[in-house]
């Protein structure tokens, strides 16, 4: 950061705070900005819009625009008499939403939308901040700057809601869900950015295969050895838990949401961060499905190039099967099978049949060792023995132990602050408590990520939340 002269920072952060540098003073100072739809002001007690910590604020808008708050009495923020208008309104007809939608999605009245696509006319920056959620903007520059990808994604969602390129349409709900979750996956790196905890997750481990060469699967195998070799992980033992290997171990953004019944999950890119969204509808409510919908979107984040992610894949609970008839594409039978040998690597699975009784014996024991369901099971003894596998009926085990269940299961049930989005519950959580902990960000930016009021984050819940969602 350029260097400034005392007296300046003194201005800024006030002459009794400790530090030589504008960030070091900023994170020591008790000092407070408050932003409207164009403005950026020092706070003062009867101030009505956006209160940010002076760290935030510096991050977000540099310490010349500060010090010209201070000194002029505010800064603008937005130079250009057509935005916020012009944004939200291009963002908004890039997803294809109409304003009814829109509203609905952010909980405020068309009127409201109508005056803030209107150039020249100011809301209130609670408003504009609800209405840059469900269009994936970075509520801090809506009108400042421009959001580089953002409006890619939104007429990405906008092709798969009307069909095209895929073998089904998205549904308004799923493609809600995409939009916000890719809002959550931003944040949650910028945040992290703020809180300097640099990515664990190194891209350049993985380099991208493009080797989708038949036979299909045996790629799909080869990767996933390759992923347990270069994650140091014993090369046939079971894998704990999905849900910390993707956010502990690897340090991917995970968001779960609900979309519907039908789909599974989706990686997604936004600007240059990738996570991984997954539902908590459908079939992913039993821990074995969701193991191999994290596996396989696992799959697809890690290995696949560029052109074949597309910024966004979505995959259907059908098409997740061990041998799903539903989709040839050799893109999606690579992940289907790399899932699978992450789960239940081969040779282990050999192994088992071998020792075993008989095969449907060998089938039951894989589903409870490897933690997969017993159809998936059922398909990859098959598939790796080279056998028809015939089960018997009835008798087959229906739910996961107990055990599985706490090392997967999500937080939504256990959270301190009832009524959240399950998007911003999880390792999101634990980044937005954490930086408001740590003085990087308001009490007031705090509740508005987490969509929640200022009276409800407690120093007692904000411990709840930090033992509830942290590292493991």
């Amino acid at each position: 950061m350029t260097a400034v002269s005392s007296a300046d920072l003194d201005k800024v952060f006030g002459a009794d705070v400790a530090g030589d540098t504008a960030e070091a003073r900023a994170m020591n100072s008790r000092r407070e900005f408050v932003r409207g739809q164009t403005m950026l002001a020092e706070a003062s007690p009867e101030a009505t819009g956006h209160r940010m910590a002076a760290a935030e604020a510096l991050y977000n808008y540099g310490f010349g625009t500060l010090l010209t708050a201070v000194e002029k009495g505010q800064a603008v923020l937005v130079r250009e008499r057509a935005e916020p208008a012009r944004t939200l309104t291009r963002y908004r007809d890039a997803l294809g939403y109409a304003r009814e939608h829109l509203a609905r999605l952010a909980k405020v009245p068309v009127d409201d939308i109508v005056r803030a696509e209107t150039p020249g006319k100011i809301s209130s920056i609670w408003t504009l901040e609800r209405l840059a959620i469900p269009l994936a903007i970075d509520e801090r520059y809506l009108g400042v700057r421009d959001q580089p990808n953002g409006e890619d994604l939104g007429v990405r969602l906008r092709e798969l809601a009307n069909g095209q390129d895929y073998p089904f349409r998205l549904s308004p709900t799923a493609v809600a869900a995409l939009a916000e979750g890719a809002w959550v996956i931003a944040r949650q790196r910028s945040l992290e950015a703020q809180l300097k905890r640099g990515p664990i997750f190194v891209r350049d481990r993985f380099e991208p295969d493009g080797d989708y060469g038949y036979p299909t699967y045996l790629n799909g195998y080869r990767l996933a050895a390759q992923t347990r070799d270069l994650l140091n992980l014993d090369p046939e033992a079971p894998i704990e838990s999905m849900r910390a290997l993707v956010s502990d171990t690897l340090d991917i953004p995970l968001v779960q949401t609900k979309m519907g019944a039908s789909f599974a999950g989706a990686t997604i890119a936004h600007g240059a961060e990738r996570g991984i969204v997954v539902n908590i509808d459908g079939a992913n409510q039993n821990v074995w499905v969701r193991r191999m919908t994290l596996a396989h979107e696992l799959g697809h984040l890690l290995w696949d190039p560029a052109e074949h992610l597309n910024r966004l894949t979505v995959d259907r609970y059908d098409d997740l099967k061990v041998n799903s008839p539903e989709r040839r594409d050799p893109v999606e039978i690579r992940a289907n099978a790399f899932a699978i040998a992450l789960l239940a690597p081969p040779a282990a699975v050999d192994r088992i049949v071998q020792t075993a009784n008989d095969v449907p014996s060998a089938v039951y024991e894989v589903s409870r060792h490897f933690g997969i369901s017993v159809s998936a099971a059922q398909a990859h003894v098959g598939n790796v023995n080279r056998v028809r596998v015939v089960m018997p009926r009835p008798g087959q085990p229906a739910e996961a132990s107990d055990e599985m269940r706490a090392t997967e299961d999500f937080t939504v049930d256990y959270f301190p602050i009832g009524n959240l989005p399950p998007s911003v519950v999880g390792r999101f959580s634990w980044v937005v408590a954490r930086a408001l902990v740590e003085n990087l960000i308001s009490l007031d930016t705090a509740a508005g990520l987490l969509r929640t009021t200022p009276d409800k984050l407690d120093r007692h819940t904000l411990d709840y939340i930090l033992a509830l969602t942290g590292p493991r």
